[in-house]
């Protein structure tokens, strides 16, 4: 693994001892050593001196030249370098510094250095050119590396840390500071090339290596994962105060595993380190570990009469232990002639990240490919494959974007993109505007943003959603003539978008028309209305349309995504299915008399839009979908939603909202929706800042505790981040004195996996649980039943344990309809309120459903739901607690989970830090509440930029656009030179056409454009 930490201060020295003291064995025989083309270029050659390296930490060169001070915004301290940390795999540590292989030392350094040298390529420099931020790609760096070989608790750790001096040379011979933020940007895709270097090396000697999860990580395999935890005593000791606390790693919050670590750090003493060393040796005849033949310590080899346990010589390179097929999924098999290492993983990561993007960026592509390429191939390898796929159409490059040089978070758009951009915003001609661009490019004032892929998939199911609904356009005769309609309509409630929706649902001859409907507008209700009339038609003939429309016996059926958006749906009376369910039905009931409704059609990804869209062509039905696209988008690829929106179809517009009854909750929900957030939060009446996290939902949890308990019931919490939804469920816990009050139960938190990875043994950690969705009576698992995971081996095995205890082994690439879950212990008590997360038919519960518990009985546990009519619960029941529950606390909710739902008051949670503030959040968080939302947040100055971003999806149809426009414009460029260049020199209005970009600043300037 590797850790990123920014070395700041005004103590040169003290950081120069701590990185060139000798604080291990090798210490005093391995020195820092230097690398990197600044090193060379300054003349640094051979082991690392501290006084020369507390000068350079100085900003002191060797010529006793003195660069700049930069400082850190945020802390105010002097930033001296970057400490990039190289840490090798726990049983890689013991083979080189218990077993005393120096050949696995060596490899680890190869690694480490192999990894620097991509770091290197992502030096920047920044410069002012006439006021202007540019950044220059000098691909020079300072970099000294000092290889420690202890951890804290005294462990063999093979580490390195590579101390990147904030000091580059740009190509005029400057010598500036670094800008790093690429190299945090892409720290994944460094860490992945360093593992995956480091396993070739491994290998080259001769070593087996076993994959442990799907992010890289390995072990060597002749030390099993018992014998390694014997040699992690601090995380041993961490994860022992966790389990104290009932959490683990996965399941507690960033805060506590921060707070733990701290508390359980040891001072970091390397003293008596022969008595360590002989620890070590001890702890491993303990363990019965045999390092091999190869091992220097004495007692410590493989027994050479058993060959099958030695680790294979160099001349006798051991096959892969992980072979992968085209389509990505690993067994044991070689490859076929046609396929190479670097293309299953290639392929592999295009399966894992296209299933929830349609557009993907470079690094996340190199990362995910890397990752999965340990004991395969390398980098260069995988850049091979990648550019190979690109060349044969597979994978489709993006149109080159740039972004401010400032700017890290702002807007990327193509050479295109900006001409258009500025030439509206500032009224030049497209000359003018060319010009302008150009030189910023030039200049570096606009840099280059990741490049970006999409696929011919991709690309080929979002073209055939809009064929499909384009050939459906004027396909069907209306149900109801117009005239009919309104007059039905006539003495109504609806108001007029609600009753033009009910118009376009009835009366269209498109099979797919849509309904926006922006949040709280009565989407629901309108169609309720609609289908009333649905079912009260019968054989008509249509004048206004010019031909004869006929309809008897039509019947409706509404689909949603989810299965408590399902529920609210047939409590209206509507026959309603999950989506996934109907398509999962071999002989959809459908036919041309059929309407299907597709409730929140905003968060259906593209690949279940297009299946959903080719069985109502298929079965002559007709179809609406009923959403909002400045909600939260679909989890899958894809917003085919909105596309199909913006390509034409036929969509009424609902946006009288109904909802809020506050004015100005009212008023500040209209202004969320048109993206006026500085306006909204104006009416937003009580915006507390709270900068400490822990603060800020303790300030949530008083005021929710002084609520009334009817008061409470209709307050909805929502957080920003699953982190802290835990952190405000134990708060209120412990704050309504219902902590220690109950029993402790076993329950299960869905584990997030897409489908790429639930078919790759490897990614399931040792300790989840699986729970299959349909029976696999081949190796003996039954629908429903928890299995626990034990290891995953070579071959793509799974080993996992049944319920009563037997072992069981599976191949996850053919047993694909797995639920994968943490295992946690939640203590319920009578009163506490909790949300049900996997669907059970048997018992009537739907995930997202919110009940309160009422009693626990023996192996029961008493509910009843939150929702109460003439003061009463709607429903109660008892639920069997002989196995797992699928259960969690519910005082707070994350916003996807309270999409759809509607209360009186809304607590809401904004960290502006956080990645998942944005538009869409706050604009689904404010609009549930009908009387208050209260806002708490970290910066109540920093909030309108949070919450002014929008985190759409990218679509393959708007790359394609993009290659368009730029061939297009290549096109008229070669034949339109010469009008270009006239043009440059014509008559042009001199307060609009700047010679520089230093002549640009207007006050019209949008996202720092004036500065580009």
């Amino acid at each position: 693994m590797i850790n990123l930490t920014p070395i700041r201060g005004n103590n040169q020295y003290a950081a120069a001892h701590y990185f060139s003291s000798a604080d291990d064995y090798y210490g005093k025989e391995n020195p820092g050593t230097w690398q990197g083309k600044g090193a060379t270029a300054l003349g640094l050659t051979g082991p690392v001196e501290q006084a020369q390296l507390s000068r350079l930490l100085n900003g002191e060169l060797p010529n006793g030249e003195h660069i700049q001070t930069t400082f850190d915004p945020a802390e105010k301290m002097k930033r001296m370098a970057l400490d990039v940390t190289f840490s090798a795999p726990k049983s890689v540590s013991m083979q080189a510094l218990v077993g005393g292989d120096l050949a696995v030392t060596l490899a680890h350094d190869t690694a480490v250095s192999r990894a620097v040298e991509e770091v290197e390529k992502l030096a920047e420099a920044r410069k002012k050119m006439q006021g202007k931020s540019t950044r220059e790609r000098t691909g020079k760096l300072v970099v000294g590396k000092f290889r420690h070989e202890m951890s804290r608790a005294k462990d063999p750790q093979l580490h390195t840390h590579a101390v990147i001096l904030n000091m580059t040379q740009r190509a005029d011979g400057a010598w500036r500071a670094v800008s790093n933020e690429d190299i945090f940007r892409v720290h994944h895709q460094i860490e992945a090339i360093y593992k995956a270097e480091l396993a070739k090396e491994l290998q080259g000697i001769g070593y087996a290596i076993r994959l442990v999860d799907d992010k890289g990580n390995f072990e060597l395999a002749h030390i099993t994962r018992e014998q390694i935890e014997g040699f992690s005593g601090r995380s041993k000791v961490i994860e022992e105060a966790l389990a104290n606390q009932g959490k683990t790693r996965a399941t507690a919050t960033s805060l506590e595993k921060q707070v733990i670590s701290l508390a359980t750090r040891p001072r970091k003493d390397e003293r008596d380190r022969e008595i360590v060393k002989q620890y070590w040796v001890e702890k491993s005849r303990a363990l019965h570990i045999d390092y091999g033949p190869r091992s220097r310590l004495d007692g410590l080899h493989y027994n050479t009469d058993d060959s099958t346990n030695a680790p294979p010589t160099p001349d006798k390179q051991p096959d892969n232990p992980d072979r992968i097929d085209p389509s990505g999924e690993v067994h044991v098999q070689t490859l076929p002639d046609s396929i190479t290492p670097a293309q299953a993983v290639v392929h592999y990561a295009i399966n894992h990240l296209t299933e929830r993007e349609a557009v993907v960026t470079e690094s996340a592509l190199m990362t995910a490919a890397t990752r999965r390429a340990v004991g395969l191939a390398g980098s260069a390898e995988i850049e091979n494959e990648i550019n190979r796929l690109v060349r044969q159409g597979t994978l489709i490059e993006a149109v080159p974007t740039y972004r401010i040089a400032d700017h890290n978070s702002g807007m990327a758009l193509s050479i295109a993109g900006w001409k258009s951009y500025l030439q509206e915003l500032k009224e030049w001609t497209p000359a003018e505007t060319a010009r302008y661009v150009q030189y910023a490019v030039t200049k570096g004032s606009l840099v280059p943003a990741e490049k970006r892929y999409t696929t011919q998939k991709a690309l080929k199911r979002e073209q055939a959603i809009l064929a499909i609904a384009r050939t459906g356009r004027g396909a069907v005769l209306p149900i109801l003539a117009a005239a009919d309609v309104r007059a039905a309509l006539e003495n109504t409630s609806l108001n007029a978008g609600q009753r033009a929706a009910v118009e376009t649902m009835v009366c269209t001859t498109n099979r797919f028309v849509g309904i926006q409907g922006d949040a709280g507008t009565g989407k629901t209700y309108t169609v309720n209305q609609a289908v009333a009339l649905i079912q009260q038609a019968t054989t008509i003939t249509v004048a206004e349309c010019g031909k004869g429309g006929e309809g008897s016996g039509y019947r409706t059926v509404a689909l949603a995504p989810y299965g408590n958006q399902v529920k609210a749906l047939k409590s209206e009376g509507l026959e309603a299915h999950t989506l996934a369910s109907f398509l999962r039905t071999k002989d959809q009931p459908i036919d041309a008399r059929t309407v299907i409704v597709l409730d929140e059609a905003g968060v259906v990804g593209a690949r279940q839009m297009e299946q959903l869209m080719r069985v109502v062509e298929k079965s002559g039905a007709r179809m609406v979908l009923l959403g909002d696209t400045k909600q939260t988008e679909a989890i899958e690829a894809g917003k085919p939603f909105a596309q199909l929106q913006m390509d034409g179809m036929q969509t009424a517009r609902i946006s009288d909202i109904q909802r809020q009854k506050n004015p100005e909750l009212k008023i500040a929900v209209e202004h969320a929706t048109e993206g006026r957030v500085g306006l909204s939060l104006n009416h937003i009446k009580h915006i507390e800042e709270c900068p400490d996290a822990s603060e800020r939902h303790r300030a949530i949890v008083t005021d929710y505790i002084q609520l009334s308990e009817p008061d409470r019931r209709a307050t909805l919490i929502i957080a920003g981040t699953n982190a802290a939804r835990r952190e405000i469920n134990d708060l209120v816990r412990h704050a309504s004195d219902l902590a220690g009050k109950g029993r402790q139960f076993e329950t299960l938190t869905r584990v997030d996996m897409t489908q790429a990875q639930r078919r790759f043994a490897p990614s399931y950690v040792p300790g989840v649980v699986i729970q299959p969705d349909k029976d696999y009576p081949q190796c003996g698992l039954v629908r429903g039943d928890i299995y626990t995971v034990k290891e995953a081996l070579p071959g793509n095995k799974l080993i996992v344990q049944r319920p009563d205890g037997t072992i069981a082994e599976i191949n996850p690439r053919k047993t694909t309809q797995l639920s994968v879950y943490h295992l946690e212990k939640t203590e319920l008590s009578v009163g506490d309120t909790i949300r049900i997360n996997r669907n059970n038919p048997s018992l009537d519960l739907t995930n997202g459903d919110r009940m309160r518990v009422t009693g626990i009985l023996g192996g029961m546990v008493r509910l009843e739901s939150v929702e109460q009519k003439d003061g009463r619960a709607v429903r109660s029941l008892e639920l069997p607690a002989n196995k797992p529950l699928h259960l969690e606390h519910a005082y707070a909710s994350t916003v996807h989970s309270a999409q759809g739902l509607t209360n009186d008051k809304a607590l809401i949670a904004l960290d502006t830090t956080s990645r998942t503030t944005s538009l869409n959040l706050y604009y689904v968080a404010i609009s549930r509440a009908r009387h208050e939302a209260r806002i708490y947040t970290n910066s109540v100055a920093a909030l309108p930029a949070a919450i002014a971003r929008r985190f759409d999806k990218t679509t393959a149809l708007a790359v394609q656009q993009e290659r368009v426009v730029q061939r297009r414009e290549q096109g008229l460029q070669r034949m339109g030179s010469a009008d270009g260049k006239q043009a440059m020199q014509g008559k042009h209005r001199e307060e609009k056409r700047p010679t520089t970009p230093a002549e640009g600043n207007d006050s019209k300037g949008k996202e720092g454009l004036g500065r580009v």
